[in-house]
């Protein structure tokens, strides 16, 4: 899969479809990341009969439906509210202007491309990788290229039965939950073990009904497969069909420092609470260190920063129970020194030495 640097690489090519973190606001800073879903559950696009399916009928002609400019707007302003992750915001900047021009060059009735749908999002756990594709499948729900702005996530168990026959039944009913909406398939590399002596049997038939969904839904479907770089490169390597479909590649950087003071801060205060002068330079501190050591991607990135946090909360509601007067508002809602220390040190020991085959099962 081609890589767009810093998205502003093939702005000319990159809408064409060959064949086929921290947000702040309403959203939250995390994204949802519950594995539920996003909205309304389209209905099936038909009953599964095995491995055969009805026929799809005749896709619409581009674009599908009415644009939002609003929605399109706040989609793109919630992408903009995300700390950090500078090349992500210019390459999803970039699509969606691509594919707005394209709407308006169609209204012109002057020659579109069918858009690209389908994308590798690479990059360790913990960078907004959720959140970007919730973002992403309300920019094509904006535009008129999807009937709604549900995502559905997905883990290899959601994908593959317990016994061959049963894993194309399985996925093609995901698959038709996620129509009109995108599918976010998470951990994706684990769609091609290469632990098992006999090959991967049950995820390769995943994979084969994917693709060939991905193709035959692609007027009504965005899938994002997700994971971890290493794994992704894997995948892809490993299955051409991949490579050949999921054409464009987002890559999710780990955070640095500043960007996780950033986060630290802006978790307090979505919850009215501040970090005392000396627990927000311990903060910056533990930023750097972490980074410096090689630990942020195994500490999960933001998610670190929200453990830090609620661990931090948790350890100042201790501290203030044995405070004998009565507590003030400026109590209650700051986090100081001695709270954050604690908190980092519970974090520290329950880390753990993590190797690459316990780094494979982490999450986007």
């Amino acid at each position: 899969a081609e890589t767009l640097p810093d998205g502003d690489a093939n702005l000319g090519t990159d809408l064409a479809d060959g064949r086929e973190p921290w947000a702040v606001g309403e959203a939250g800073l995390l994204g949802d990341g519950d594995g539920g879903q996003d909205g309304p559950v389209p209905s099936s696009a038909g009953p599964v009969e095995g491995v055969r399916r009805t026929k799809t009928r005749k896709p619409p002609p581009f674009p599908a439906g009415p644009s939002d400019p609003v929605l399109l707007a706040e989609a793109l302003a919630q992408l903009e509210r995300m700390v950090g992750l500078e090349p992500v915001k210019r390459q999803v900047k970039a699509l969606s202007a691509q594919l707005n021009m394209a709407r308006l060059r169609a209204e012109q009735g002057l020659p579109v491309q069918p858009p690209k749908r389908h994308f590798i999002f690479s990059g360790p756990s913990g960078t907004g990788k959720t959140t970007v594709a919730r973002i992403l499948g309300r920019v094509f729900y904006a535009l008129g290229l999807l009937g709604g702005d549900h995502l559905i996530e997905a883990q290899r168990s959601d994908l593959v039965g317990e016994f061959l026959g049963q894993t194309a039944v399985k996925a093609n009913e995901l698959i038709d939950s996620a129509l009109g909406g995108v599918l976010f398939v998470d951990e994706a590399y684990s769609l091609a073990n290469s632990g098992y002596s006999k090959g991967d049997a049950y995820g390769d038939e995943a994979l084969q009904v994917l693709l060939k969904r991905a193709e035959d839904n692609r007027d009504h479907l965005v899938v994002i497969l997700a994971g971890y770089p290493e794994g992704m490169d894997r995948l892809l390597a490993t299955n051409p069909g991949l490579s050949s479909r999921f054409t464009s590649r987002v890559d999710f950087p780990s955070y640095r420092p500043l960007e996780l003071t950033a986060i630290g801060s802006v978790l307090a205060a979505e919850n009215d609470d501040v970090w005392d002068e000396e627990a927000l330079d311990e903060l910056r501190s533990i930023s750097g260190h972490v980074v410096d050591q090689g630990w942020i991607d195994e500490l999960g990135n933001g998610r670190f920063l929200r453990t830090l946090y609620e661990k931090s909360c948790a350890y100042r509601d201790l501290r203030l129970s044995g405070y004998p007067g009565t507590l003030s508002r400026e109590d209650l809602s700051t986090l100081r020194l001695p709270d954050l220390m604690q908190a980092y040190g519970e974090v520290l020991s329950g880390r753990g030495p993590v190797g690459r085959g316990q780094q494979e099962q982490g999450g986007v």
